[in-house]
């Protein structure tokens, strides 16, 4: 992309790239190849106001001023996720009614437990039922509608 902005535009910096290379490539760390390509794509339509090479700083603000809307959209949806979060570790205290109500839940499991030992009879599952029967109509008549005549004595070659 720097080439293709040397090969566009006069240089106001000495004419030996390699001496201003790694201030550009400084300039340009962390950067998206998208917002690079835009901030070209904008430079190219006269967004710096003068038809010069930017210098690093010129290039990394235009990079800058695209990537704005998209980190703002950016931090709005993460505070949105830290707003309406709900905590995940965090279970509510149960009330002193709430603590009875298991208290006694347990209680009649325990009880259960008691009269229904998992070696009784009573305990073991049920297998299960047949399942009902399908009544068989392949011995009653069909009447034939006259629409039905007609389709088949269509069909028929």
């Amino acid at each position: 992309m720097l080439t293709r902005l040397l090969a566009a535009y006069p240089s106001r910096t000495p004419k030996d790239f390699r001496l201003v290379k790694p201030a550009y490539l400084q300039a340009l760390e962390g950067v998206s190849q998208w917002a690079l390509f835009e901030a070209e794509r904008r430079i190219n339509q006269n967004a710096l106001g003068h038809g010069f090479m930017p210098s690093p700083s010129e290039l990394r603000g235009e990079i800058d001023r695209v990537m704005k809307p998209i980190l703002e959209r950016r931090r709005r949806a993460a505070e949105e996720v830290r707003r309406y979060a709900w905590p995940e570790n965090e279970s509510p205290r149960p009330d002193e009614a709430a603590r009875a109500r298991m208290r006694e839940r347990f209680r009649q499991v325990c009880r259960w437990r008691e009269a229904n030992p998992p070696d009784s009879p009573k305990a073991k599952p049920q297998p299960p039922r047949p399942p009902r029967q399908i009544p068989d109509y392949s011995q009653e008549r069909i009447e034939i509608t006259d629409a039905l005549r007609r389709t088949l004595k269509a069909k028929q070659p």
